[in-house]
């Protein structure tokens, strides 16, 4: 486990006990040492069925996907912190280029699979974590059954990317921002800037999770940790030898059958740049969701939900 203070660590676990109970639920926490990268991730587990792998996205944890967990209690979900956020801990070296990045994300999902002991897996990612579901998907066809892609997705091109994490990604005033203390005002500005604004308004985003998230970042080093990455994923020019976007070749080879549900308010990018990206995966199908953001699910854990199990439950 990230060596937090006791405080800081009570402060997080209270948070986020809450945010659980308001739910009904209180999951199995397991940690799981990943041999290739070398790093012990925390994995919390609730429900049963089949086994679902629920990666977040940037400067999160997997404590958000709490909402869409609790909706599908007939698959046993596996929510993981990736390395360096939530309670996980970071990676022995962190990555400079987006070389050393493509060698961490190639090897998560594997990595996880290889520490317990299972040969695949179904995958349910977001935004930066869908770009780790991606490039798992093109660097090992076998370990991903199918997956599901929720909102603009890192590989993606971007529409526009919104203030907070445009700032975030830029080195002297990501380095303020990061020494801020995060309260419930940042929360919501943080929600408002994804394009779940209106969700926020009608008080579909629980007090519970926008306080677990704020003890996230203020008492995590999470948002330090994936400062790097952001800079990497959003910050990288398109022109780049390296840049993270996956060219029209590299989609046509992921023929992992994947269902993207795609907010048309989201701010990374709306459904042209949604149709336009899809359209190149082998096996692949797109849903537009009508007035929803960069985190459906957050606002209409049911709706996604029922999207979800269905898609999975094909094939």
């Amino acid at each position: 486990m990230a060596d937090y203070m006791s405080g800081q660590l009570d402060a997080l676990r209270r948070a986020e006990t809450a945010l659980w109970t308001s739910l009904g639920l209180s999951p199995t926490e397991h940690w799981l040492h990943l041999p290739t990268l070398d790093v012990d991730v925390r994995i919390q587990e609730i429900g049963s069925g089949p086994t679902v792998l629920f990666i977040h996205g940037g400067s999160s944890w997997g404590t958000s996907w709490a909402d869409l967990a609790a909706a599908m209690s007939t698959f046993r979900c596996l929510l993981l912190d990736r390395p360096g956020t939530g309670l996980s801990d970071p990676l022995p070296a962190a990555p400079r280029t987006m070389l050393d990045l493509q060698g961490v994300a190639d090897s998560l999902v594997t990595d996880v699979l290889d520490a317990l002991a299972m040969p695949s897996i179904d995958v349910i990612a977001t935004s930066v974590g869908g770009w780790f579901a991606l490039r798992s998907a093109m660097s090992s066809p076998a370990s991903v059954r199918r997956m599901v892609i929720i909102g603009w997705t890192a590989g993606a091109p971007v529409g526009r990317l919104p203030v907070a994490l445009r700032m975030g990604t830029l080195p002297v005033v990501g380095d303020l921002a990061g020494r801020l203390p995060a309260g419930r005002g940042a929360v919501r500005s943080i929600f408002r800037s994804i394009g779940e604004g209106p969700t926020l308004d009608a008080g579909r985003i629980s007090p519970e999770a926008i306080d677990a998230y704020a003890m996230l970042l203020r008492h995590t080093d999470t948002f330090r940790h994936e400062r790097p990455i952001g800079r990497l994923l959003l910050a990288t020019p398109r022109g780049s030898a390296e840049s993270p976007l996956l060219t029209p070749e590299q989609r046509r080879r992921i023929d992992t059958p994947t269902l993207f549900l795609w907010g048309d308010a989201d701010p990374f990018g709306g459904p042209d740049i949604a149709a336009a990206f899809v359209d190149e995966f082998g096996d692949a199908r797109l849903e537009v969701l009508p007035g929803k953001g960069h985190a459906p699910w957050v606002g209409d854990p049911t709706g996604v939900a029922h999207r979800v199990a269905a898609f999975l439950s094909t094939g």
